[in-house]
């Protein structure tokens, strides 16, 4: 007699098994795969171990490291990174009053929490946490920062440096991710009215390059308003930033509203879910957790983007370093400047590869 058996519960699925290829022929494979490509590694190779020597040898073997002005690093030998160890406090807070400095400290500290939960987080959590934490952090740290009340007023003008260009990313980030949302569900508004002028704001804002928003809002924006009204030049520079991310991101979000599928808009409509029901609960959830690695990207170029602030005189960390250059204890030598740059660089760089690194992980997750 035959028993015939059928499996209750679905089989757990299994990674395929890996290929184990050592890692010496993985190098070979991929820098020198034929006698072309084996030419031109060489060459590029080699081009990296001098670059890499030089710079090695300019920024540690032949750096100046301790000193308060630019006597301790005469010539152009090596970095002068004791500009950067001695000015420490202008291109992490700016001009923040020295009894106030916990203030700013537990901004940064706060903010390194809250990034560390981020990026160690489970896959499978909710992003509305991660989003609502981007809106709320900005909102408590210009609470402390300014003050009033027990706390005494620190007015942004006395902002700067790293601390500024957290600040600014961040409420740019807050203000923009709403903002464009709402733009992009605009574009797709049944009233033409409603989807003429979220589209006209959309257009005319990515037509501009960001300098040119800056300016108009640095200079032209007083002229218009009314007597009386004065907005400081810092919260001018921020709604500015808002306004213009906020285009771009419309465009990010209209495209993940455009990737869920008709289909799933007309079923929900069948089983009775009105159209703001049928946003909530199905259309928003996939489009925006389709466009979260998009969104860091966007994160990433508000960071690159906030050097553009001390060309209208807010002094963010770029402003800082040139101002600091400029101060008569450190003028007169041409790599102090040349070594706040680098300097510059490799935060710049450190931020934004990191965040890349956790765009790509939010992709392979996906």
């Amino acid at each position: 007699m035959n028993t015939l058996f059928v499996r209750q519960t679905l089989i757990e699925p299994r990674a395929a098994p890996p290929v184990a290829v050592a890692v010496v022929e993985r190098w070979r494979r991929m820098l020198f795969p034929t006698p072309a490509m084996s030419v031109l590694s060489l060459a590029l190779i080699s081009l990296l171990v001098v670059a890499g020597w030089r710079f090695f040898a300019w920024a540690v073997v032949e750096a100046h490291w301790r000193g308060g002005s630019s006597a301790a690093c005469p010539g152009d030998a090596g970095a002068c990174w004791a500009f950067v160890i001695a000015r420490w406090k202008p291109w992490l807070v700016g001009n923040y009053p020295a009894d106030q400095l916990w203030r700013a400290w537990t901004c940064f500290a706060a903010f390194a929490l809250f990034w560390t939960w981020v990026v160690r987080r489970s896959h499978a959590a909710s992003l509305a946490r991660v989003l609502l934490g981007f809106v709320l952090l900005p909102v408590a740290f210009f609470a402390l920062l300014i003050g009033g009340g027990p706390l005494p007023l620190v007015v942004p003008t006395q902002w700067g440096g790293l601390l500024l260009t957290l600040v600014v990313t961040l409420a740019t980030f807050a203000t923009a991710l709403p903002l464009g949302l709402v733009l992009a569900l605009g574009r797709r508004s049944r009233w033409p009215v409603v989807r003429w002028v979220c589209g006209a704001f959309v257009e005319s804002l990515r037509a501009v390059p960001l300098l040119g928003v800056l300016f108009i809002a640095a200079t032209l924006v007083p002229l218009f308003l009314p007597r009386g009204l004065a907005i400081g030049l810092f919260a001018r520079a921020t709604i500015a930033f808002a306004l213009f991310n906020a285009a771009m991101a419309a465009e990010v979000f209209r495209g993940g509203l455009q990737a869920v599928d008709r289909g799933q808009r007309e079923a929900a409509t069948t089983v009775g879910l009105s159209d703001f029901s049928t946003l909530r609960l199905i259309v928003l959830p996939q489009a925006v957790s389709s466009v979260v690695p998009a969104l860091v990207n966007i994160m990433i170029a508000v960071i690159k983007e906030t050097t553009l602030l001390s060309i209208i005189g807010v002094s963010d960390l770029l402003g800082a370093i040139e101002i600091g250059a400029k101060s008569p204890d450190w003028m007169g030598e041409s790599n102090v400047l040349t070594s706040g740059y680098v300097f510059l660089a490799l935060v710049y760089f450190t931020v934004c590869y990191a965040l890349s690194r956790y765009s790509r992980r939010l992709e392979v997750q996906r």
